[in-house]
């Protein structure tokens, strides 16, 4: 399978970004740059693989679970494109 384009939805960034700001605040920039690039990589499997990985807990997704931080990347898979819709703390309970 050819790896298809890869997108971040809007709440997604925004929870990359709020993962950047926890980790910087409660750590140091270091440990928050260190979380992002997986982050970003884990998406980028995604795109490559994309049904590779676990179906999600709502229908039509899958989900990366990673491992060095606590993270779960939910993807929805289209014709063209990878849309990662949500970065969730693995303790965190979602689409309820």
């Amino acid at each position: 399978m050819a790896k298809k384009q890869l997108e971040w939805f809007r709440r997604s960034q925004t929870d990359r970004q709020k993962i950047a700001e926890f980790y910087a605040t409660e750590a140091s920039i270091f440990i928050a740059d260190e979380a992002i690039g997986p982050i970003q990589s884990a998406g980028e499997r995604a795109a490559k693989n994309p049904l590779h990985y676990r179906d999600g807990h709502k229908q039509g997704t899958h989900e990366y679970v990673m491992r060095r931080f606590p993270y779960i990347i939910v993807y929805r898979v289209k014709a063209d494109k990878v849309v990662v819709l949500r970065v969730l703390h693995q303790a965190m309970r979602y689409f309820n």
